[in-house]
């Protein structure tokens, strides 16, 4: 019988339809994958086609699917064919899976609020009455479902159908979740990391049970399905779930047309993008990746593991091979700093009372950097912060492009000075690193894909305390702080629907809803409670178009209107000083021409900008290119003297309908020509009024955090004056 081989090549083509061979060359050190071809609805997956025409598809990633997988596929007649709803109908466990699934969703979101309130910082005896009215009601309902659904499991009751595999998968799952209730924690001050960490382990295993009582393997990329004839059965190992490798082994009967689950004694390391072949009823498995952990500007996430042959012997259910064995469905996540655990420890355990005394100190008018004692460590570029009032926190899904691809949103805490990560982080294999081709819809844990960048196209929306982001072609997602997860998935209404809209779509918050402006002029209210887009119908002057790098808005609280300002693309197209204002509640569009539009030529960015409402400023993340102001020494308790120019800071003044450059401090450093400005701004940064605390904060690339307590009176306003004519 001759040999058939099934693999993903280096340089995947989108789904990899067809069986190929020949593994690629091993690389020693971090590399990155191949873009796949994100034109093609399915990417990443594997198919298997038999010459004489059967053939099986499965894996990767459905771009337009609700779910973001493509599921099982059969060939049928030359076509593929989908079988899932075939396969979850005649599925026995569906009943047992469901349940099980809902107990895991039911404790991590127990878990999110638990580890927000470890991240709040808070002294012994309101941390414990905060968790035991917000955690504990809901964690104690979940973990007396959970002991239900382990005890049921392992003993169910027998039909007449139940064969042998079914009572095998039934005790595998049970096992699972009694590991789980081992591993799960009641949460109780002092919260810890390591009862969180625990918790967060105790989900995996839930995961690992719902797999098993699943109709099919979990979802994967990049992990080859082979066919061996002497058994009949098709062969699928290991592959990558974007945020864990794993090495589970399933088979599919054609037959019976049903996967089965096989539960050797031993594995391979988890891997993907490997190479399998058969051979009268043994599996040769070499090569694959294994993460490279890579935090360096567009580093290398991926490194080869020359660790083989394996041979997998398909009847007797048996790894072998000559590298070191490891337990069958062992999970594989990258390290720190892609953990939640990392940003939990390090610092040890926050606390409030500590950085809220660093604040009271704060100096006026001068940026301060807070030094968060975890970084971001990977560059976010591309995007800007919204501050989410309701729990006290920035929120920063940012990146794309050249900088951080992943699909996580961390969290800032306000009262610690502390980020926060909420889950693992995934990253869109080859897509990273570009701009026109990372993937669109979800990944396989539904939470969206980050765009080629992420500009100001999210935004927080008060009513129903979520963020949008509008930044795919076709939909927008929804995030839920409180869970600290996304929630949501809907079409996204025609008018911002338009080719590379993740450049120009601008959201900003408002009591009514965010508000979505358009690089037409059009402007969208969000219902929250619908989920849905709404046309704002407007009147007066015509409202220009958003515009990519040069143009931003504001709420401003006081008068109950948008601000908009903006400029023709490109540095030759100099800014002309004028402010829209929409008046929310007739759809007034009002051209405003303030005092000092003039010298507004003089301001270097329209990119990222927030209103003050305690100053009624609408404060813009950039400079005023002119003379630097003279360097006078920090206040006691602030930063060292700044060893570079300084430049005054732009601000429309609402009441006064004028254009002025305000005296704020900033730390600058000079290398060569160049001036490093040490504080937020810029296309990568975002800036924002907090009303609690009424300072204003700001984050750049790496999660660096500012802060600035502003006293407009005090900072030398002075209108701007057009720049002096050349000579």
């Amino acid at each position: 019988m001759g040999i058939r081989r099934c693999m993903l090549a280096a340089a995947f083509a989108a789904a990899a339809v067809g069986a190929t061979s020949g593994a690629p060359a091993k690389r020693k050190r971090p590399y990155r994958l191949p873009g796949a071809n994100v034109r093609q609805r399915v990417i990443w997956g594997s198919a298997c086609r038999m010459p004489e025409g059967p053939g099986l598809a499965f894996g990767g990633q459905d771009q337009i699917g609700p779910d973001g997988r493509p599921h099982t596929r059969l060939l049928v007649d030359g076509a593929w064919k989908p079988i899932i709803d075939d396969l979850r109908k005649r599925n026995p466990f569906r009943t047992y899976h469901d349940q099980v699934r809902a107990v895991r969703t039911a404790l991590k979101d127990a878990r999110a609020v638990a580890r927000r309130i470890y991240f709040e910082g808070m002294a012994a005896d309101a941390e414990a009455k905060a968790l035991a009215a917000a955690v504990a009601p809901a964690q104690g309902k979940a973990l007396e479902s959970l002991a239900t659904l382990a005890a049921l499991l392992a003993s169910p009751p027998m039909g007449g159908e139940m064969t042998a595999y079914d009572a095998g998968q039934l005790a595998f799952a049970a096992a699972h979740l009694k590991a789980a209730q081992e591993l799960a924690k009641s949460y109780a001050a002092p919260l810890t990391a390591e009862v969180i960490e625990s918790n967060r382990l105790a989900q995996v295993q839930i995961e690992l049970a719902a797999e098993a009582l699943d109709a099919e393997p979990p979802a994967r990329a990049l992990s080859p399905v082979v066919h061996d004839a002497r058994t009949g059965l098709y062969v699928l190992f290991g592959g990558d779930h974007c945020e864990y490798l794993t090495c589970d082994t399933w088979v599919f009967d054609p037959t019976k047309k049903r996967w089965f689950q096989r539960h050797p004694k031993t594995a391979p390391p988890p891997r993907a993008n490997h190479t399998l072949e058969t051979k009268d009823g043994v599996v040769t498995l070499t090569g694959g990746y294994r993460y490279a952990n890579s935090i360096g500007y567009m580093g290398g996430q991926y490194i080869d593991i020359d660790d083989g042959p394996w041979t997998y012997d398909i009847e007797k259910d048996a790894w072998t091979g000559t590298g070191t064995a490891v337990a069958p469905d062992t999970r594989t996540y990258r390290t720190a700093p892609f953990t939640p655990l990392s940003y939990m420890q390090r610092g040890g355990k926050p606390d409030a009372a500590a950085f809220q005394a660093r604040l009271e100190a704060l100096p006026v008018n001068e940026w301060v950097a807070t030094n968060p004692s975890h970084p971001l460590y990977m560059n976010r570029d591309w995007g800007t912060a919204v501050i989410d009032p309701d729990r006290d926190v920035i929120l920063y899904w940012s990146g794309g492009h050249s900088s951080h691809g992943g699909s996580d949103v961390p969290h800032f805490h306000f009262a610690t000075n502390r980020w926060e990560l909420a889950y693992p982080v995934a990253f869109p294999l080859g897509q990273l690193y570009s701009n026109s081709s990372y993937p669109a819809g979800y990944n396989f844990n539904r939470r969206p894909w980050v765009t080629g960048h992420t500009y100001q196209n999210y935004g927080y929306d008060p009513p129903s305390k979520t963020i949008v982001f509008t930044g795919q072609m076709r939909d927008f997602f929804v995030y839920d702080p409180a869970v600290a997860d996304w929630v949501g998935r809907k079409a996204k209404p025609k008018g911002m629907v338009y080719r590379s809209c993740f450049y120009s779509l601008t959201l900003t918050a408002t009591p009514r809803g965010a508000v979505c402006w358009t690089a037409q002029g059009g402007l969208f209210l969000y219902d929250g409670a619908a989920r849905t887009w709404t046309p704002l119908k407007t009147t007066g002057a015509k409202l220009p178009g958003a515009s990519t790098d040069h143009s931003t808005l504001c709420y401003d609280s006081k008068r109950d209107r948008v601000l908009f300002v903006r400029k023709p693309y490109g540095r030759k197209h100099p800014y002309d000083g004028r402010v829209y204002a929409c008046d929310l509640k007739t759809g007034a569009v009002t051209a405003l021409k303030p005092e000092g539009a003039a010298g507004a030529t003089r301001i270097t960015g329209l990119d990222r900008g927030c209103y003050d409402a305690k100053n009624d400023l609408f404060l813009l993340a950039t400079t005023v290119a002119g003379p630097t102001v003279a360097q006078a020494p920090s206040p006691a308790g602030a930063q060292p003297g700044a060893a570079g120019p300084r430049l005054r800071i732009p601000a429309y003044d609402c009441a006064g309908n004028r254009w002025v450059a305000l005296d704020i401090r900033y730390k600058t450093t000079t290398r060569g020509r160049r001036t490093r400005r040490g504080f937020p701004h810029g296309h990568s940064s975002g800036i924002m009024y907090d009303p609690k605390r009424r300072l204003i904060w700001g984050c750049t690339t790496r999660g660096a955090v500012h802060v600035l307590r502003l006293d407009a009176a005090k900072a030398d306003p002075k209108v701007l004056e057009p720049p002096p004519a050349p000579r």
